[in-house]
């Protein structure tokens, strides 16, 4: 506490940095008590004096700040970028999502011992009841490297225009909806085999989600029925007849095999047709459930806009 030398009062004081006075806040200012220490001082120079420290010390600022940033420095702040960008592509879509853990869980089945065994799915009711958890898992394994290449291909083509027109959850729901359908189809299926021939190599072991991915085929079909596709990549046709056409010679398979005879043309013997048929019928169905709303009577169809 000291006393103000311009009204007297005694307070918290403050010194002139001119006079050398103390004053009371309210005429601690120069100007407010007639500062003898300011006279002769030119105003316009104070204001230089001012404006000169103050560049000087934003220039240090920057030089400091720019020192400070080297080569290293930068290239970690776009790694960084970059992965953030890469996490909220991955977070971001379902559709990458599947795609990246389904291609993962195909790395740890090549590489951990196991792995494909834990989560393979086993037709036999035996075998079956000890890994339920199989009947979803198998869309996690694939077979050789075309199979998976050929479902994530033709999964991220069909999925990412149906993402972005119905949304992420209800895309998932109905990819995991036909997988376990199409599971629950190959399990009856191979069973019935198994009673009809009385051979137990027929109920045998299933990898792959295919059921799940020709199942958003099907939706798609009805929502762009007019659409033209490539079969198999290389034969041109309507997206509706190419689904009505696999799906007649799934069952004309089914029944041939159900028969005891086989087809041997590349690449048929590899198809699960019980799988397929069953995803197929889950996805039209919805698809059906769906047109109302999205369908697209258009004979153009960009996975990439929709």
């Amino acid at each position: 506490m000291g006393e103000c030398s311009e009204c007297g009062k005694k307070s918290m004081s403050f010194t002139c940095r001119y006079c050398g006075e103390k004053y009371c806040s309210e005429h601690r200012l120069p100007e407010n008590h007639d500062c003898e220490g300011l006279e002769g001082e030119k105003p316009e120079e104070h204001e230089e004096w001012f404006e000169e420290k103050f560049s000087e010390k934003k220039e240090k600022e920057s030089k400091d700040k720019s020192s400070s940033i080297g080569k290293p420095a930068k290239y970690k702040t776009h790694r960084d970028s970059l992965s953030k960008d890469l996490i909220n592509a991955f977070t971001g879509s379902v559709t990458l999502a599947v795609i990246a853990i389904t291609v993962l869980s195909y790395i740890f089945q090549l590489s951990i011992p196991g792995y494909q065994e834990l989560l393979i799915l086993d037709t036999q009711i035996s075998e079956l009841l000890l890994r339920p958890w199989s009947i979803l898992t198998v869309i996690l394994l694939h077979g050789p490297a075309f199979h998976i290449i050929g479902n994530m291909v033709t999964f991220y083509f069909f999925a990412s225009p149906l993402e972005r027109m119905i949304g992420g959850k209800k895309l998932l729901k109905i990819y995991l909806t036909s997988a376990l359908v199409a599971s629950l189809g190959m399990i009856l299926f191979h069973n019935a085999l198994r009673l009809i021939h009385g051979d137990a190599s027929m109920a045998g072991l299933v990898v792959g989600a295919s059921g799940g991915v020709i199942a958003l085929i099907g939706v798609i079909a009805k929502l762009y029925p007019n659409a033209d596709v490539l079969l198999f990549f290389v034969v041109p046709m309507k997206i509706k007849t190419a689904v009505y056409g696999v799906g007649a010679f799934e069952a004309i398979n089914m029944t041939l095999t159900l028969l005891g005879l086989e087809i041997w043309i590349f690449p048929i013997e590899f198809f699960a047709s019980a799988g397929h048929l069953s995803g197929l019928l889950v996805g039209l169905y919805y698809g059906e459930k769906l047109k109302n709303k999205y369908k697209r009577n258009t004979g153009v169809f960009n996975p990439l806009e929709v």
